[in-house]
């Protein structure tokens, strides 16, 4: 065979291989959403496992973000159900995620605005049951704020997240405004008066 021929073979075969990882990266995303989603529901971690301990391990030149030496790399599988972020309201009214937004800013002086990695510095902290789950992993404030927006739909409230200006910051962070939780937290109180 010429090797012509063979380097046409080869591109196909690339292209062929490329789409299926697009493919699995796509549909591993999905899991890995549908977990979080599922840990936020309060699913018992055994079920959870039970379900996960089917998935079939990547390869690790497949896998992004994460070189390693090895051959095989085992995605993560939960221990156990965290507890919901969105608890019962409490003495005061408002919802636990609320109060824990609350008692970050408070933390920091209650300043106008904190950015999404100070909240999940504070929630860690505070719960890392909860939110410790994703410590050391790339998507860790994703997971973080993925979590928080669910524990407030679950409250029946929307708090926008924002930018910060890119003269502040030129990474442009994420971040929350005090006011905005201030006036979810009063609003939660008045519709449960």
């Amino acid at each position: 065979m010429e090797y012509t021929q063979l380097l046409e073979e080869l591109a196909e075969a690339v292209a062929v291989r490329n789409g299926q990882v697009a493919s699995l990266r796509n549909t591993s995303a999905q899991v890995t959403e549908l977990i979080a989603q599922a840990i936020a529901a309060g699913a018992p971690g055994p079920s959870l496992t039970n379900v996960l301990a089917t998935l079939d391990p990547l390869i690790s030149q497949d896998r992004p973000h994460e070189p390693r030496q090895d051959s095989v790399v085992q995605l993560p599988r939960p221990q156990c159900a965290a507890p919901s972020p969105a608890a019962p309201a409490g003495a005061d009214g408002s919802p636990q995620i609320v109060r824990r937004l609350l008692d970050a800013f408070a933390t920091h002086s209650d300043p106008a605005w904190l950015t999404l990695a100070q909240i999940a510095d504070h929630l860690v902290g505070a719960d890392s049951v909860t939110w410790g789950r994703w410590e050391g992993r790339h998507n860790r404030l994703i997971m973080i704020g993925r979590t928080i927006q669910s524990a407030l739909r679950r409250a029946g409230l929307q708090i926008p997240v924002d930018r910060l200006s890119a003269a502040i910051d030129p990474k442009r962070p994420a971040i929350y405004q005090l006011a905005d939780i201030q006036s979810a937290g009063q609003s939660f109180e008045r519709r449960h008066r």
